[in-house]
This record gives C-alpha cells, structure tokens and sequence, in this order.
C-alpha cells in the first residue's frame, strides 16, 4: 500500500511515499497442497509410479546420446538401430552374467552354508561363554543364507519379468527418440526459449546427465577396486559382486553396505573369519576413498546436495515408491531443489538443503563447454523427452 503524507504548513512540500510490503501465504499454500496431493498419489500407485519415474530418467539420459549420434552423421534410422542394439547387448549381457552366477550360487549353497557354520564356531563359542544360547547363534547363521536364498530365487523370477517389461520399455524408447528433436522444437515455440520454466528443464537435464555420468565414473571405479580386491581373498562370483556394488553405489551412504553383504558371507564360508573382517575394511576404505576424496572433484556443484536430505531423501522415496525409490532419491531431490528454487517464496528451502550459488538455485545454466556431456551428446532444448 502507498500512503501520501501532506503537511498543512506553508510552503508546500512534496508528497513522501510510504511503501509496506505484504506476504500472502496463498501461494506456498497452494504449492504444499499440490504436493500432497501428488505423494498421495505416488504413495497409492507406486506399482506403476516407480518404473514410470524410472523410465522418464532413462529417457532422459538416452534421448541426448541418440542425438549424439545423428550429429556424427548417422541417419535417425541406424542411429535408433545402434541404441537399441546396444541397449539390448547391455541388459542380455548383465542377464546372462547373473542367471548364470545365481544359478551356480544356488547350486552350492548348502556347502557354503556347512562352511560358513565351520568357520564361525570360534564366534559361537565365544559368544557362549558370556552364556548366549547357543541356539539364537544357530538360527542366526541359518537366517543369514536364508536371507541369500530367497534374494536369488527371487531375482532368477525377476529377470523373466524383466525381460517381458523390457520389451514394451525399448519400443517406448524408440518412439521417444524418434520424436525427441520435434518434440524439443513443440515445446521451445510453445514456451519461448526465455522462459523461466523451459530454462529450468533444461537446466534440470544437464545436471541429471552430469550427475549420472559422473556416478558411473565413481561407480567403475568402485565396481573395479572391488573386484580386485574379491579376486585377491579368491571369493567366488567376484564379477557378479562387483557388478552389484556398480549398480547398488547408485543408492548414497547404504548402496555399497548392501552390496558388501553376500561377498563378506562367502569371504567368511570360504576362508574364515579374519577374511570377512579384512573384506569388510576394504569395503570401507574403497567408499571412503571414492565417495570422500575422488567425488567431489568429478561431480561438481551441480548436483550438490545436503548429505541430510539426501539420507532423508532415500528413505522417504523408499517408503513412497519401494525399492526404486532409492535408486531415484539423488535425482528426485535434486528436481524438488530446482522446484523450491524457481519460486522467493520458497528459495530460502533449496539454498537450506544445497548451496546459494548452485545452478539447482540460481536457474542458470553453467557454461557450454565446461565438461558438459549434455552438449557433446546433444542439445539439451531439443531433447527433451
């Protein structure tokens, strides 16, 4: 509101303008009520939510490399026949890798379960001297393999699943892909390439690129120095070990502890105790060496987030999506960032949860050129999915 003040005394002097500012509440109000409604919904379909998010970050991160290719000079029909060819080469390979590892594994389980028994009884004897019944240890260890038994018939059930849900995702991909450059176009002439909302999409795309493309980086070299180091102690099923910890170090702080488990089992059942313990340290080391010293300097401020709300963020996506809710946590709090950022009612939560001069934050986009795998992949305005 402005209020003119006069005075009544002569001469006349000039009006002073008074300026109060108000806040409504009405918008933040209707943001929190929009977001509500949209757990809601996710939290009741999560069966369809989660593969449906997941399959929007992949396109996400396909669609740019597709147009990579056709900016080398392949036409869109033999670049789509490369990505799809390579796309399927991945998934039967890592297929193959874990059918017939699991396979094996289930083979030999009861040796490994004798084994493991033998090499604890140090431990079980210990811990009933401070009279622990014997018992509880026994079905301690049981529940263990136990554990390891169901997680690989239920992957040997999910990869035939997978292979029919696989199917229906290429054929999506290849209309995606096919589509991409025009649909780009569509929504750059619908919006205008200066507005806030398109910048911040693309925006959103880069940092997702960069941050997946670094995570494999991180997530090679964590797959690589588990590896050698399996094949060190001579546990079994090294390679199929290592391919875990690549994939489960998606998930921040828990992934590599998940993936350590069945490895440690068998490092205890094939050479006792001290190994496991040993492998367990070197699980530690390699997390701390990769997550601490190397990652900081690949990933960058992009996508640079509280490690609060990124622990937060796993656990809540888990309870809202199941278990692609981890795997999706970086990526979803890193949009709910840009989200809270694009507003000043709601800008002081994303500088909380990441950093003021973030491009999350601010909205701009970094500078071309500056290790952006988004740019050598292709035009992020015109890969949208």
């Amino acid at each position: 509101m402005v209020y003119l003040l006069m005075r009544n005394s002569s001469p006349p002097v000039e009006p002073i303008e008074v300026t109060v500012t108000t806040h409504s509440i009405l918008r933040p109000t209707i943001l929190l009520a929009s977001a509500l409604v949209i757990l809601i919904i996710l939290k009741a379909g999560n069966a369809v939510a989660g593969p449906f998010l997941f399959f929007v970050f992949l396109s996400i991160l396909v669609v740019p490399l597709f147009n990579g290719l056709k900016k080398r000079g392949l036409s869109p029909g033999v670049a789509l026949l490369v990505m799809l060819l390579g796309i399927t080469a991945v998934f039967v390979g890592l297929g193959w890798l874990v059918l017939s590892s699991f396979a094996q594994l289930l083979d030999g389980l009861e040796n490994y379960t004798q084994s493991f028994q033998v090499n604890t009884l140090p431990l079980v004897q210990s811990l009933q001297a401070v009279q622990l019944d014997p018992e509880i240890i026994q079905r301690f260890n049981e529940a263990l393999f136990q554990i390891l038994t169901n997680a690989a018939r239920g992957v040997l059930s999910g990869v035939v699943n997978l292979v029919a849900g696989g199917v229906m995702a290429l054929i999506a991909l290849a209309f995606i892909m096919l589509e991409s450059e025009s649909f780009g176009r569509r929504l750059e002439k619908g919006l205008g390439e200066t507005n806030d909302l398109f910048r911040r999409m693309k925006l959103f795309q880069q940092s997702l690129l960069r941050y997946v493309f670094a995570r494999v980086k991180l997530n090679f070299l964590t797959g690589a120095g588990v590896f050698v180091m399996l094949l060190i102690f001579g546990v079994d099923y090294a390679l199929l070990w290592s391919v875990l910890a690549f994939f489960l170090s998606f998930i921040p702080y828990i992934g590599l502890i998940i993936a350590a488990i069945p490895a440690l089992l068998l490092g205890v059942a094939e050479s006792g105790l001290t190994a496991g313990v040993l492998l367990g340290v070197g699980y530690f080391v390699i997390n701390q060496v990769i997550e601490q010293v190397i990652e900081p300097r690949i990933v960058g401020k992009e996508m640079t987030l509280s490690p609060t709300l990124t622990l937060f963020s796993v656990i809540f996506w888990v309870w809202i999506l199941g278990s692609l809710g981890a795997m999706l946590a970086g990526p979803l709090a890193a949009l709910m960032i840009l989200l809270l950022g694009a507003f000043d009612d709601t800008r002081w939560l994303a500088i909380l949860f990441s950093a003021e001069d973030s491009p999350l934050v601010t909205g701009a986009l970094p500078p071309s050129g500056q290790d952006d795998p988004a740019a050598h992949a292709g035009s992020a305005s015109s890969s949208a999915p």
